[in-house]
């Protein structure tokens, strides 16, 4: 049963009623692109067939009360739960849709069941499809009038308060996607435009064996990272007398000329105090977090970050290039420079994930690389059709799967 009749069947179940509304948001795979949203600069990413729908009824009294085909805890939840509040990690994103839509639901709750079949953990954004068709369901449930780009908003928004400090990447591809495309999402300024996929080629998508949870350990590499990144904002933006207006980003340096080649003279470590000492940037431009404070004296590798996302960025732009111009083994090049500068600089890849993306290319993809945040979780390869299913074999064989061909789909409807 596909998700958005599974998730109303639940609904009718469990809660002996019709749904006022299914809503249906797929994953996503980024091509490349990977740990630059956050930082102001773009990615390439697109949405997958595989899905999390959700069904919502509003109801009087003022709770959440959530079901899910795949998690047995279900949830009954106050409107204003906090989510760090929550033991269910799948509960934490319910708490963060209210949180964000606050007003907008004057005392009344919703009655929720959810089905999904993107693999938890994965790197594929089950997170953020779950937290996308949650706001859309409740939007046309209650009447909201959200457009799309405040809905990607507020699923950003709330991703943010459930832990994970994200850059809005997913969200965007989600609420967004055309099929048979690719997205280029650009964040400064915002600007988006479909990259539509030669019809001669496939994408594959397998897992390392090893999940790579939001809201675990995960969460907190990832956030060491955000907060790395805009100590290296900071330091660069002091070397070459430029001003940054609010948080640090990377992005509002990148275009300077002599930005990549100052990386190497960051300091390879540094804390969010010194680092905002030197600069003379308030500390809390640094560490403050959506869901809390990170630690300002905490040593983190500053300059091999930095030079992984400012070479990423300019990958991103060369991969577009490749792709408009139909250039299978230039993508697969800026792929494997992609994965190498995640394993070696970025340090967010795995020996199981360093495996599977070896195991790819020898069968016989063009590039391979970790996709999502890494730590686990899954890769995604590029190859042309008809080598698919080698390449899915090989993966299954190195890693134990899943495997399997993913296809740049449309994005996020009510059902």
């Amino acid at each position: 049963m596909d998700p958005a009749a599974a998730a109303a069947a639940l609904f009718r179940s469990t809660f002996a009623a019709e749904p006022a509304a299914v809503a249906v948001a797929p994953g996503r795979v980024n091509l490349i692109g990977e740990h630059t949203d956050y930082n102001g600069l773009p990615v390439l990413p697109f949405a997958i067939g595989q899905s999390t729908a959700v069904a919502v009824a509003p109801s009087e009294a003022p709770l959440l009360e959530a079901v899910s085909r795949e998690f047995p805890v279900p949830a009954r939840l106050p409107l204003d739960a906090g989510p760090a509040a929550c033991a269910e990690p799948w509960h934490r994103y319910l708490a963060a849709a209210a949180a964000v839509l606050g007003p907008r639901l004057p005392g009344r709750g919703a009655r929720i069941a959810v089905a999904s079949d993107l693999p938890a953990a994965s790197g594929l954004s089950s997170s953020s499809a779950l937290t996308v068709a949650l706001l859309l369901a409740l939007d046309a449930a209650f009447g909201l009038g959200l457009g799309r780009a405040e809905l990607a908003g507020l699923a950003a928004q709330a991703e943010r308060l459930a832990g994970a400090e994200t850059g809005g990447m997913d969200q965007q591809v989600i609420a967004f996607a055309e099929a048979g495309a690719l997205l280029r999402i650009d964040f400064l300024p915002p600007a988006m435009r479909a990259v539509p996929v030669p019809a001669g080629w496939a994408f594959v998508v397998a897992s390392s064996g090893q999940p790579a949870p939001k809201g675990g350990g995960a969460r907190d590499a990832y956030n060491e990272r955000v907060v790395a990144t805009r100590i290296a904002a900071a330091l660069l933006a002091d070397m070459l007398g430029a001003e940054i207006e609010g948080t640090p980003l990377l992005g509002h340096v990148a275009a300077i000329d002599a930005a990549p080649v100052l990386v190497d003279e960051l300091p390879a470590r540094s804390s969010a105090r010194k680092a905002a000492a030197t600069a003379g940037v308030p500390l809390e431009r640094l560490v403050t977090l959506a869901a809390g404070t990170f630690d300002p004296d905490a040593q983190l590798p500053v300059r091999g970050y930095a030079r992984h996302v400012l070479a990423e960025a300019e990958r991103v732009d060369l991969a577009c290039a490749a792709v408009e111009a139909g250039d299978l083994a230039a993508l697969g090049e800026l792929m494997a420079a992609s994965h190498a500068s995640l394993r070696d600089d970025y340090r967010c890849s795995t020996p199981a994930l360093d495996a599977l993306v070896k195991a790819m290319t020898k069968a016989g993809a063009a590039g391979a690389r970790l996709t999502g945040a890494g730590f686990g979780g899954f890769a995604i390869a590029v190859c042309e059709r008809g080598r698919e299913q080698a390449v899915i074999d090989a993966a299954v064989a190195a890693a134990g799967g899943p495997a399997f061909e993913v296809a740049p789909s449309a994005g996020a409807r009510l059902a």
